[in-house]
């Protein structure tokens, strides 16, 4: 019995000593991603109004508000967790936002899987992602109820706000896996363009008049 004993507690240390995993989001696995917690398994914590919000986002007012509708679910495109967002149309707009650090004048390529789960063809549900509160990719109740991949772009300043809102009546917004990456495309300043415009331009000159002197 003794040795029964020592032999079920050493099998509870090693149950204790094996790691768990969890299932990991496939944004998570994505080069070159800049959103912090993308996926939403990173867990939350607790702002100053007392409601819970994914770590790596901060929450607005709105947020806080319905916590019931804002919240991390268990309904994702991948991994374990997914967001979910949306008001009642007549109630504040909730917004869960982080800050990028990007490149200024590098061209931005954003996607995100987004799941409807009102009803009704509510004309007033609305779902947005924002930088630096610009819409750049507006949805409606139009789209599926289920994930579906939706696409957006950008130009970094080296520093830009995501934003993701939306509210429907009756239902949420279900969101996983938002990626951004950069392409390695920067965009010259306008006043670059003209200044290395008015280079090219007198390079060009000097070699025509220099080949005007040999002839």
């Amino acid at each position: 019995m003794r040795a029964f004993h020592l032999w079920l507690a050493g099998a509870a240390l090693l149950c204790l000593a094996v790691p768990s995993f969890a299932d990991v989001s496939i944004c998570d696995n994505t080069p070159g991603n800049i959103v912090a917690n993308c996926g939403f398994e990173g867990g939350t914590y607790t702002d100053t109004g007392g409601i819970a919000v994914p770590n790596g986002w901060t929450a607005n007012a709105g947020w806080d508000s319905e916590p019931n509708f804002n919240n991390v679910r268990t309904s994702p495109n991948s991994g374990s967790f997914n967001l979910s967002i949306g008001n009642d149309d007549f109630q504040a707009v909730p917004t869960l936002s982080q800050t990028l650090g990007d490149v200024a004048g590098e061209t931005y390529s954003g996607s995100l899987f987004v799941e409807y789960t009102g009803c009704c063809g509510d004309p007033g549900a609305f779902f947005d992602v924002q930088v630096n509160n610009q819409n750049v990719l507006a949805l409606d109740s139009s789209i599926p109820n289920a994930y579906n991949q939706y696409f957006f772009s950008f130009t970094g300043t080296g520093s830009d706000v995501l934003t993701l809102t939306g509210n429907t009546n009756p239902g949420e917004w279900f969101v996983d896996d938002v990626v951004v990456t950069g392409n390695g495309v920067v965009t010259p300043e306008p006043n670059l363009i003209f200044v290395l415009a008015g280079a090219l331009s007198a390079v060009v000159l000097w070699r025509v008049r220099r080949s005007r002197q040999v002839s």
